[in-house]
C-alpha cells in the first residue's frame, strides 16, 4: 500500500523551504525534491505531535524536515512523544478543557474556602508558642523602631489599674504564662490588637477614648479571644500560603520576598475573616461573664468607636479596619449580657 503526501522540505542548514513530496510503500518512505529522490527506513523517521490543524513535521536522521498536513497515516510512523494520541484528543475537544479549568477554579474556591482554613488550623496548634513569642517580639521591634509605636504617656497608676485586671483575665488560661500586656502611643490611633505568642498592646488612645475601665477590659478580653484561638497565626499562615502559592504559579519569587519582609505590618493590621470576630466574640463574652464584668461594656465601647470611625480612618492603622463594627456584633454583645 502507498501513500503520498505533499508539503514543503527543510534541509537544517538554510531557512528556506522548498517543494516536496514523500512517498511511503511498506517500511521505506521515499523524500523527492526537485526530481532527486533520497530513500529512508521509516523506524528512523519521527514525527511532530498533532497540533491542532497546524503542519506536522517528519524528521529525517541527517536533521532535514518535511512539513506537511497532517494525515492519517501519521500516526502509524514513529512519534516524537508517546503522548500524542490523547494530548492531540484533548486539543481537538475544547470543551474538555473548558471543563477543566471550570474543575480547577472550583478546586481552587473550595481550597480557599474550606482546605486553606483547615490546614492553617492543623499546622498553627503545632507552632510552638515559643516561636510565635519571637514573632511577636520582632512585630512590636519593628515598630518601635520606625516610630510608629512610641513610649506610652500614661499614668503609672492608670497602667498598674488595667495590667492588674488583664492578669485576672489571663490567670487560669492554658496560655497563661506567654500573656504579655504592651503600653504605645504614636500614628496607630485608638487600637488594641493581638500578636503572636500571647504579646497585646493596647494604645493610650485606646484608653482614653473609653474612659471606662470595663470597657478597655472587654477590648482585651476581644484580643485574648484572638490569642487563645490562635487566630493571629492562622491568618498569616493563610496569607503566607496564598502567597507562595501565587509565587509559585507567576515564577514570581520576589513577591513572596516582599510579603516576608512586610509580615511585622501585616501581623499589626490583620484583618480577621467574620468567623474568627464572632469567634473571639464569643469567647470574650463568656469570659468577661465568668470574671464578674458583663459584655455589655463591649457593647458600649464598639457605639464609641463607630461615633469615630472618620477620624479613625485618618490613621495609618485603626480598630475599625481590623475589627469592623457592626449592629449585630453589638446585640450579640448586649444579648449575652442579657443571659
Amino acid at each position: 500500500m502507498m501513500n503520498v503526501m505533499e508539503g514543503d522540505f527543510f534541509d537544517g542548514v538554510r531557512p528556506v523551504r522548498v517543494p516536496a513530496k514523500m512517498e511511503f510503500i511498506g517500511i521505506k518512505a521515499i523524500l523527492t525534491v526537485d526530481s532527486v529522490s533520497e530513500r529512508y527506513a521509516t523506524p528512523d523517521l519521527r514525527v511532530s505531535p498533532r497540533t491542532g490543524s497546524t503542519k506536522r513535521f517528519i524528521t529525517f536522521p541527517d536533521s532535514g524536515q518535511f512539513a506537511c498536513a497532517d494525515h492519517p497515516y501519521l500516526d502509524f510512523l514513529p512519534q516524537e512523544s508517546e503522548s500524542e494520541g490523547p494530548v492531540a484528543w484533548l486539543e481537538n475537544h475544547w470543551f474538555v478543557s473548558l471543563a477543566s479549568v471550570a474543575v480547577v477554579f472550583c478546586s481552587l474556591i473550595l481550597g480557599y474556602l474550606f482546605g486553606l482554613p483547615k490546614a492553617a488550623d492543623l499546622i498553627a496548634a503545632r507552632i510552638p508558642m515559643e516561636v510565635e513569642q519571637a514573632l511577636g517580639r520582632q512585630t512590636v521591634s519593628v515598630f518601635d523602631k520606625n516610630g510608629l509605636f512610641k513610649p506610652t504617656d500614661l499614668h503609672p497608676e492608670i497602667r498598674k489599674t488595667i495590667k492588674s485586671n488583664f492578669d485576672k483575665l489571663c490567670g487560669d488560661l492554658p496560655l497563661k504564662k506567654y500573656y504579655q500586656l504592651e503600653f504605645r502611643s504614636g500614628s496607630v490611633g485608638p487600637n488594641a490588637f493581638a500578636l503572636p505568642g500571647g504579646i497585646i498592646v493596647i494604645t493610650d488612645d485606646m484608653v482614653k477614648l473609653t474612659g471606662n475601665p470595663d470597657e478597655i477590659v472587654a477590648a482585651l478580653a476581644h484580643e485574648i479571644g484572638h490569642v487563645e484561638l490562635r487566630h493571629t497565626m492562622r491568618s498569616v499562615l493563610q496569607n503566607s500560603i496564598v502567597a507562595a502559592l501565587a509565587a509559585t504559579v507567576t515564577s514570581d519569587a520576589a513577591s513572596l520576598s516582599v510579603a516576608v519582609a512586610g509580615l511585622p505590618v501585616m501581623l499589626a493590621r490583620t484583618k480577621y475573616s467574620r468567623e474568627f470576630e464572632s469567634e473571639a466574640d464569643d469567647y470574650s463574652f463568656r469570659m468577661l461573664k465568668g470574671k464578674g464584668y458583663s459584655p455589655e461594656a463591649f457593647a458600649t465601647l464598639m457605639e464609641k468607636l463607630s461615633k469615630k470611625e472618620v477620624d479613625y480612618k485618618k490613621g495609618a492603622f485603626n480598630y475599625i479596619s481590623s475589627h469592623p463594627v457592626t449592629a449585630e456584633r453589638v446585640q450579640r454583645a448586649r444579648d449575652a449580657a442579657a443571659r
